[in-house]
Parts: structure tokens; sequence; C-alpha cells
């Protein structure tokens, strides 16, 4: 008993899904040791003979990998705790299963295990017939066969019981009053911990006072199990924060505390760094620090300092990025991750090398999901196996009485598991370039969309307002061109890059300070608790893409488009707390939201953000710079903690619910009395396209620099962020103007923004609520506030299989966008000379076909995607697709066929000449109709398409989602497109954003084209 630490502090490997690997854990025992904290708990859910096979004794061979973590243990001086979760089907009357069991244990006894841990979490807590005749219930049942365990292995110092009642909330009525922890305590030996949760499986908060009564009720100290980090409910969250939420005091009033983390070693930096900060503080003010085991004067670190006094979560996450941030550049150097930089030819002949504009680059060697990254994540023989079954087991419900996990509700499957189909081997669901069908190939080609425009039925009668005739202000300066944007000269508050000749400014007092109080997290209607800086690292701030306007432009023009080469050039400056103050992060009620069209930060601040210029030498080498720590920063504060968003994460939903609650002032004349509100908007608008473009190119910059274990756990959650941004963006840049308006609040208007009001209203957390009632984090709130909703999330995309440093921007189109979008149409096509001669002199005829009808009648439902090669993609929509069709009919089509003579393609057959034939069929032949149902059902068209290069399914998809945004919110219920049945690759992407397959089959109209299917979406 003397020669062991008597309060236990450290980790435990108890989540669901897949578990770490033996170098994983070896390095946790590194961090455990580095950070002061002195114990591990094995105890993974999905390897097979921890919990399914719990009954089968290990090989020798996976006795020799588990002989060896126990070993690495002890020579970090961390105390190994081997944990069996038998409790899902052991008889607990059955001799011959009691036995197991105990066999079991001492096989891990005899490897050099002394401390050992007994689950019964999560489990069915109905006893089997057998159980019942002998036992009177069900703790009297767990707690015999724990004691006799515990006795049958000398009684070791360290015996931990987990009971199914593991929390607050999953005692009935109350832990004073449950009579399964009554007997328990009663029953259980004095030398058996009992593990406890806190009030619910994910506590926010822990004092001493809530642990009283648990502590009356068991007669002794709880071994609390920490989930604040478990993220395996979750497929979409993952958490950064610093350790928060535990009172000071803790550590007299128990045995020990244990953090179950994020499935993801590699984002446990942070959470194990900052904990053991707690617990150094904890120790430091015990009046008697010797009885916590440790001497408080141990080394915790190169640049960890004893704490003193009380814990503060920001010093400590101070401390903690200054470490991280090191550890991720130093991982950034090893062997196998050097990238290879290859030049793109941008417009007007300039190459660049990947400095800022994030061109398509690939990792050499790259780590593909449906595999393990070297080093860090490398598996070797497994102590053992995981069932094929287990491997996706997540939980997204709140457990019922007595039968939650600690970190999940039941034994249920949540979407993390598609996820892991990336992390164990699966690749099936998995497409390489299913972003979108390119527009290459022929009209038989599964690789470009054919022939989506279609003809209304000639007995359609009834049309809605068509949006064609309605004449929309566009976004009056073209990003390729240059248009009216004029960057402003550097700012002398420009904050120290990571270049030497780059701008310097000397550390102001405030250099490095915290980024302030983290802001509660609420599903909908959430402020943050003070005024925050947008980034509040003085010394060393994220580079960031930066959108240079003029004062003037904020508040008399659509908001200014932000170029990729802007987006991806010049460090952005923080705000001085002076700005901080009046920045649009101001608290905002739900209330003043509806009713104040006022937004915190006025024109003349949103244009005067100081933009550095960097030079085209400085940007070539910026992004194979190491990141910074203000790009960290800012990635912690993305993912944060269970309840809290950080600063960055708070100030885009800020931004974004108070840009859609106030979007009914855009589009006012400047003569009418409340134009002040469209001015106010659009500075609001101007700052939060500044803090998407930020995250979009974290994004890029953390898939060029970051070591190969750390982007294979970190990537698909950034990754989901910048898809969801890129929407968000192009939809804030839609509303400047795009909205129907009708004065008649009893018409079209009040159905229009619906979308607004009840359907996405948002759900505070409250004190009962687990963080799993609040689905996606950033992600599912962001995507909550567009117009459709998360109900695009039906099905889930994996990331791509190698991540691209690729920067994508999403916007409406621009008037001149027209010739660079008929281009890539006609650059999207193998063709032979012949056919490549006959477009050359009509280089429109293919964008015509695709495009042209959408251009030239519903130019305000058109999205593109550019990258640095230009137009990569676009998304065009018509709200009233019968109004559309009819227009298409009686005054396009006939221009088209006087520009376009039915014989153009008269030749041999050749390699495109499908591609053109099918053309010269679609403006010559009669269309086939569609029919009058659908039209009425779905009474809006869409059509998508990409380039060949694209192969992020994130950036397609976000066009997708964009698009439906904008047509919902002006009113359409429906949406229908025009697919070929034989484009599997195109049919898939559709099926994944909700879309189905129409019980109507539109004829072959034409000898040579492919039989067409309708595909529909309500919205």
């Amino acid at each position: 008993m003397a020669g062991r630490p008597r309060f236990l502090c450290g980790v435990v490997e108890g989540f669901y899904g897949r578990p770490w690997s033996v170098e994983q854990r070896k390095l946790l025992f590194q961090w455990l040791r580095r950070w002061g904290l002195n114990c591990y708990v094995y105890a993974p859910k999905d390897e097979l003979k921890h919990r399914l096979l719990w009954r089968e004794p290990y090989t020798e061979h996976e006795a020799a990998c588990m002989r060896s973590l126990i070993e690495a243990a002890q020579e970090q001086g961390v105390e190994f705790v081997f944990a069996i979760s038998a409790g899902q089907d052991i008889v607990f009357s059955s001799g011959g299963d009691r036995l197991l069991l105990q066999q079991k244990l001492r096989q891990v006894a005899a490897m050099g295990c002394h401390s050992f841990a007994l689950l019964f979490d999560d489990i069915n807590p109905c006893m089997c017939q057998a159980d019942r005749d002998v036992f009177p219930s069900l703790a009297q049942a767990q707690a015999t066969v724990a004691n006799e365990v515990y006795r049958e292995l000398g009684q070791p110092s360290i015996f931990l019981f987990c009971p199914t009642e593991y929390c607050s909330s999953l005692c009935s009525p109350s832990p004073s009053q449950s009579c399964y922890l009554l007997t328990l305590g009663q029953e259980l030996l004095p030398g058996i911990g009992v593990i406890w949760t806190g009030p619910k499986v994910v506590s926010q908060e822990l004092s001493a006072t809530l642990l009283e009564e648990v502590e009356g009720v068991l007669r002794r100290q709880p071994v609390i199990w920490d989930n604040l980090y478990a993220n395996d409910y979750d497929c979409r969250r993952v958490f950064l924060g610093p350790y928060m939420g535990r009172a000071p005091g803790l550590v007299p009033r128990l045995r020990g505390l244990l953090l179950n983390p994020n499935c993801e070693l590699q984002a446990n930096f942070i959470p194990i760094h900052t904990f053991g900060s707690w617990f150094q503080s904890e120790l430091g003010s015990c009046a008697h620090a010797d009885d916590a085991g440790m001497e408080t004067t141990a080394a915790l670190g190169d640049s960890q300092g004893l704490w003193k006094g009380s814990y503060s979560p920001q010093e400590a996450l101070e401390l903690a990025l200054l470490d991280w941030v090191a550890e991720i550049n130093r991982q950034a150097l090893e062997p196998g991750r050097t990238l290879e930089h290859p030049s793109i030819s941008l417009k007007g002949g300039t190459r660049l090398q990947p400095g800022t504009a994030g061109e398509q680059e690939v990792v050499l060697n790259p780590q593909p999901y449906d595999s393990v990254p070297s080093g860090a994540d490398q598996h070797g023989p497994e102590p053992c196996g995981m069932a094929p079954g287990e491997e996706r087991r997540k939980v997204t419900s709140e457990p019922e009485k007595g039968s939650g996990n600690r970190t999940s509700a039941s034994g249920q499957q949540s979407p993390r598991g598609d996820r892991n189909q990336l992390t164990m081997g699966s690749s099936k669901s998995c497409e390489l370039s299913s972003a979108l069908p390119s527009t290459s190939g022929s009209a038989q080609s599964a690789g470009r969309p054919v022939a989506t425009e279609t003809c209304h039925s000639p007995g359609s009668t009834m049309c809605c307002s068509n949006g064609a005739n309605i004449n929309f202000p566009l976004p009056i300066s073209d990003t390729r061109t240059g248009g009216d944007s004029h960057p402003q000269p550097p700012s002398s508050t420009q904050p120290k890059a990571s270049r030497a000749d780059m701008p310097q400014a000397p550390p102001g007092p405030g250099a490095g300070a915290s980024p302030g109080p983290p802001a509660p997290l609420t599903a909908g209607a959430g402020t943050s608790p003070g005024p925050t800086a947008l980034l509040t690292d003085g010394v060393d701030a994220s580079p960031g893409p930066t959108a240079p306007f003029l004062p003037g432009e904020a508040g008399s023009s659509p908001v200014a488009l932000l170029t990729l080469e802007e987006a991806g050039s010049g460090p952005t400056v923080p705000l001085t707390p002076k700005e901080a103050r009046t920045s649009p992060a101001a608290p905002v009620t739900p209330e003043e939201d509806r009713l104040n069209p006022t937004a915190p930060v006025t024109p003349e601040e949103a244009g005067s953000v100081p933009v550095a210029l960097v030079t085209l030498e400085e940007a070539r080498s910026n992004r194979a710079a190491p990141l910074t720590l203000g790009e960290v920063r800012m990635l912690v504060e993305l993912f944060y903690l269970p309840y809290h968003h950080g600063t960055q994460a708070q100030q885009l939903l800020e931004h974004f619910r108070w840009l859609r609650a106030n979007s009914l002032s855009v589009g006012v004349p400047a003569t009418a009395p409340d134009a002040g509100g469209g001015t106010r908007w659009r500075g609001r608008a101007q700052s939060f396209q500044l803090l998407c473009a930020q995250t979009c190119r974290l994004h890029s910059r953390f898939v060029s620099t970051a070591g190969q274990a750390l982007l294979y756990d970190l990537h698909p959650y950034l990754w989901d962020i910048r898809n969801i941004l890129l929407a968000t963006s192009a939809f804030i840049l839609w509303l400047d103007g795009h909205l129907l308006c009708d004065p008649d609040l009893k018409g079209t208007w009040g159905s229009c923004f619906g979308w607004c009001q009840s359907i996405t209203a948002p759900i505070p957390l409250e004190g009962t609520t687990e963080p799993w009632a609040c689905p996606g984090g950033l992600f599912g709130e962001l995507q909550a506030l567009l117009p459709v909703g998360n109900s695009c999330d039906l099905f889930y995309h994996p990331p791509p299989l190698f991540p691209s440093s690729q920067l994508y921007l999403l916007r409406p189109l621009l008037p001149l966008d027209q010739g660079e979008l008929y281009q890539m149409c006609q650059e999207s096509l193998d063709c032979d000379p012949t056919v490549r001669e006959i477009l050359a002199a009509h280089p429109d005829l293919l964008g015509d076909r695709l495009l042209g009808s959408f251009l030239s009648l519903s130019p305000e439902y058109t999205f593109v995607l550019e990258d640095e090669g230009g137009l990569c993609g676009y998304a065009a929509g018509a709200l009233c697709a019968e109004g559309f069709l009819q227009q298409r009919d009686h005054g396009w089509l006939p221009a088209m066929r006087c520009k376009y003579p039915r014989d153009l393609g008269a030749g041999a057959p050749a390699l495109g000449q499908d591609a053109l034939e099918e053309a010269l069929l679609f403006f010559h032949e009669e269309p086939p109709a569609v029919p009058v149902p659908v039209l009425r059902r779905f009474p809006s068209l869409v059509q998508l398409g990409t380039a060949p290069r694209v192969l992020d399914v994130g950036a397609s998809r976000s066009l997708a989602i964009c698009l439906l945004s904008a047509l919902k919110a002006n009113g359409s219920r429906g949406v229908f497109c025009r697919v070929s049945a034989t484009d599997r690759q195109q049919l898939s992407f559709y099926s994944k954003l909700g879309f189905v397959a129409l019980p109507v089959a539109l004829p072959v109209a034409w000898g040579s084209s492919p039989s067409a299917q309708l595909l529909g979406r309500l919205l």
C-alpha cells in the first residue's frame, strides 16, 4: 500500500471505437510521465477479449504484447490497471464463469500487472433466471463476484469496480435513494474502489458538494471516470479545449480521477496536458501534498512549470499551446512527411508555388484512411482482436436507466461508424472521385452531367412566380479581373510572421494573452460571455485570408468577394482590445436578433480592418512554413469542449445567427427610411466572410504542414468545418439582395422565411441534457441554421482518402463568369482534332448545352466553385421549373437553333463526336416533357457539375447545399434533376444528398442518348 500513489490520476482508454495501437499507448505513457500523471486503465470497449470475448485467454503472442505494454508503463512510472468487462453475458451464479474470470485476471497478473478493474457498465440490468434464483438483486450478484475476484487476486492495492448505475442521472430516483448503490456500499469490501462519472454521463461540472451524496451512499471516496473529452457518441465532434469545470479541492474528496479522452490520440495533447496542470495545481494547494501520493516537485516537462495556487484553464491552455505547436512542427519534420510542391500556372502567366493559395497538393506516400499511419498509429500485434461487428459501435442517444455507458448510451451504432470504415480498413464507402461527375466525356460518359433541363408538359397551366423575371444585384467586383478591390497598406499592428523577412511588430502588453473565457454551447441561440478578439494572440497570430475593401463599400454595395489570392496571401491582423470590445462577437440575444437590426460592428469598422500585403516570394513559402501559435489556437477554438464553444467558433455562430435573423433588411433601397439596416448587415457580413476564409485557409495550412499521425486524426473534423463554411459563406453572399420580397405578410413572404423560425429554433443545453442532444458541434449548429438544415446530412460523406490542401472559393455567379464556365465545359471534353476544330469555331456550344439556359433565364440561382486554376464547378437552379421550361422552349431554344445549324456535327465517328451530336440534338429536337405531378411536388430544377480535377466530395456537396438553401429560402418545397440512368457516379452523389428516384422515366428522345431518370428531393 505504501509503495503506490494513493490518488490515481491519469487516463482510461474506455471509449467505443477503434482502440489505440501499442505504439500509441507507449506514446501516451510518455505524455503521462511528462505531465505528472500516474495511471493508465486498459479498458477499450471494442477490443474483443476485453468485453465481447472476455472468457478467452490471451494467446502467447497477445500475452507478449500485453506484457510489453505493462513494462512500458512501469518504465514511465505509470500504474497499469487492467480492466475487464464481463457484465454483458456473465452468469453470476455459474461457477464456471467465475472461474474463467479469475483465470483471465491471473493470466494478466502473471504478466506483471498488479492493478485491476471489473466493469459492469452498459449492460442489461435484468438478470437471467438462474441468477434470480440465487441472488436477491443485481447489486448483490455483482458485489459477490467482485469480492470473490478481489480475494482471489490477493486483495491488490488497486482494484476498481464500475457499477451499472455510474452517474446520478442513471440512479432512480436519486443516488441517496438508489437501492442498487446502497447495496453496493454495504456489500463491497472496503479495499475496492467504485467508479463514478458525476451528475451525468458527461458531466459539465464536478464539485465536492456534488460528491458528498455518492460518497455517503458508497461508504467510500469514489474514483471519477471523467468523460469531458469523450467523443465516441458524435462522429463530427472532437474536443481540444483545456480541462475545466472541476472545482478546486477535489483531490481530498476522491480516491482518483481518470480522464476518458477523445478516440483520436493526437487530439488529446492539450486535454491531457491541461489535465496534468490541474492535478499539479491540486497537489500544490493541498495542505498535505504527500497524502496525494506524489512529490509536488516532480518535473512536468520542458515548458511545464509547477502550478501553485488555484488552477486557471486559460493559463494552462497557453502553456499547452506552446508545447503543442512545438510538437506539431516536430512531427512535420519526421521522415516521409516532406512534400513536393509542383508549381501551378495561374491566370496572367504567374506561376505560384504552393505558398498560400492552396493548389491541389497530395501528400507523398499518403496514408489512406483505410490503413494506419506510420509512427504513432502503426498497429503491431495487439493483445486482443476486434470483432468486425463491434468496431463501429457508437451511441448517439441518451442512456436509459441502468443501461448507459460512460461515453454513450447503449449498444447502438452512431454515424461515427461510417468514419470508422475508413480507419478499420474498409474502403468500400470511400469514393475517391465521388465529388461530382465531371463535365468531361461524351453523353454516355459517367463523368459528365447530361441534359438535366427538361420540358414541361403542354398541359401545364399554373406557374409560381418566376425568379428569372426579377433583376437581382450581383457583387460588383469580379474576383478574377480585380474589379474594384483595392488592398490597403500594411498595418502597424500586423502580427509577427513566421518568417524573419515578413513585417513584424514588437509584442505589446497583451502579447500571448489568454483568449478569454469560452462561450457556453447551445443548439441555437448562444452568446459569448464577453467581448472577444478575432485573434487574441498578439505575437503570432494566424495567417488567414483577408478581404480588402474600401470603408464605403461595406455599406453601399453588396458584400465583397474574397479572391483566392487574397484568401491565401496575408496573415490576418488581430483586433486591438478596443476593436474587440466593439467587434461583431458582442453578445446578441435572440430577441435582439429578431427586432434590432443594429449590428455590433459599423461599416467603418468593418471597412478599416487592416489587410497585410504579402509579396509573391513570401506567399510561395508561406504554406510550407510551420503552423503558428495563432493557427493552432484557432484549431482549438473550433473544437473546444462539449458544453462550450471557443472564441472562433462562437464568433462564426453569432455572425451567422445575426445575419440570418436580420436578412430581411438586405436589398432595401438607399432612400428607404431603414436603409441603414442593409448597411449594418453588409458590414457584419464582411466580418463573417473573413472568419470563414480564415478557417478555410487553416484547413489548407493544416493539410500542408501537419504530421501524418495528427493529420490522420484531425483532418476529418476540420474538413467538415471547411465544407459547411464554404456553403454558409456563399449563402450569405447570395442573401444580399436575392430574397424574394412580398409586402403582404400573409403571402409568400411568411412561407419563404419559415426556415428562419420554428424549424431551426434554438434548443439550449440545459443542466440535465447530455451533449449528444446537440449533435455535430459547430458543424451541426451552422448546418441547422441553413434553410435546408440538417436534412442534408442524411448520409455521411467520408473525407478524401488523400487529404488535399486545395483552397476553394464558393460564391454566387458573377457577370464575367460565363466565359470561364464555358471554357471549363469545353476543356473537360476529350475529343479528336476534327471535333476540336468544330468546338474552336463554336466555343460556346458545350457551355450553352449544359449551362446556357440557366445563365440566361435564372442566373440568380447559380453558384460557382473556384480554385487556383479558375472555376471548377457550378450549381445552377430554377426556382419555378415550370416557368423556366416554358421560357426556355419558347425563347431560348429558338435562338440556339439559329446559332448552331443542325448539320454542324455531321462527320465520321470520332472521339467526342457523340457529345457534339447530343448537344445539337438537344437544341433541335423536342425535349421530353416533365410530368405535371413532378412539377407540382418538386417545383424547382437543379443541375450540378464539376471539372475532372475536383476530387473532393466536400466541396461539391457544399455547392449542392448552398443551392438548395437558396431555393428553399425563397419558398421552394422540392427540387428535381435529370440524370442519365447509366451514370452511377452522379446517381450515388445525388442519393447521398437525399434525392430519390421518381417513379417516372423520361422517354428516349434521341437515338444516341441513354435513357434519363428523374431524381427528386423534398425540402
